[in-house]
Formats: C-alpha cells, structure tokens, sequence
C-alpha cells in the first residue's frame, strides 16, 4: 500500500546552490554609459552662463580655521628652529604657545576649525622655550668652563 505524499515541501525538488555567489548590483562607480551618437552634444541648462562643473566648496563644512592657530603653529616651528641661536627661539615658542592657548579658547567659543593646529602650536612653543633654555644653559656653563674667558676678565 502507498501513501499519498506529504503537503508542503518536497524533498526530491531542486535545492538551491549554497555557495553560489549572491546577484551582484551594479558598480556605482561605473562610468555613465555612452551615447550611441559621439558627435551629440551634450545637455546643457537654460542659461548660457551657467558653469558645466559644480562649484568647488572654497571653505570646510564646519566654518573658517582660527587664524591664531596658524600663527601658533608657525611661530612655535620658529621658535624650535631657531632655539640654538643664543636665545633667541624662546620669543617666537613662548608667543606660540600663548597663542595656542588663545586660539583653543576661540575655538571652543566659536565653533571655528585648527584646534589639532593650536595644540601642535602649543607643544612647538613649549618644546622651543625648553630647548632654548637647555641651549642657554649649556652656552652658560660652557663659558664658565673656559679657562681663557676668566683669564680675560681678569686682565682687562
């Protein structure tokens, strides 16, 4: 005696694949397609001025980079680069580093872009300061160090 078969799902029926790849969308990176004429000309708007590109954006989304935080960063690499010049890149590191901490605070207040500016201007200006200072020292105790610098004191 045969039973009739089961309602549902039939277990001799085609499977479908388990490793087959998923259908692909298309690339949205593909180039347009091709008009089938290459002489056309292409759509253009109603004024006769109107630019064929979009603009360029001429500021950053979040607003204009605090100037103080440019000036910060530059004079504390001035100040860095000129700490072994007898003191002299204490001036521009310690004007930086108030500057940073000037423009951190505008900033804030403002919403303005150059914070990451303001802080390498902050370091910059402390590192020239430091160094500047170390400089300075050496400078100090290689002249009190130097036998003919107190012999000429003496002397004249």
């Amino acid at each position: 005696m045969t039973y009739p078969p089961p309602a549902g799902h039939d277990p001799f029926a085609p499977q479908p694949d388990p490793y087959a790849q998923p259908p692909m969308a298309p690339d949205p990176y593909a180039p347009p397609p091709v008009s089938a004429n290459p002489y056309s000309t292409p759509p253009t708007s109603g004024s006769p001025y109107a630019t064929p590109y979009a603009a360029y954006p001429s500021a950053a989304p979040g607003g204009v980079t605090n100037g103080m935080a440019i000036a910060s960063l530059v004079l504390g690499i001035v100040g860095v680069a000129t700490c072994c010049c007898y003191g002299m890149g204490a001036l521009p590191g310690l004007i930086g580093a108030i500057l940073g901490h000037i423009s951190l605070k505008q900033i804030k207040e403002r919403g303005q872009q150059g914070r990451g500016m303001a802080i390498a201007g902050i370091a910059t200006g402390w590192a020239a300061v430091a160094l500047t200072a170390i400089m300075v020292l050496l400078l100090v105790i290689g002249i009190i160090n130097d036998p003919n610098f107190w012999n000429e004191i003496q002397n004249s």
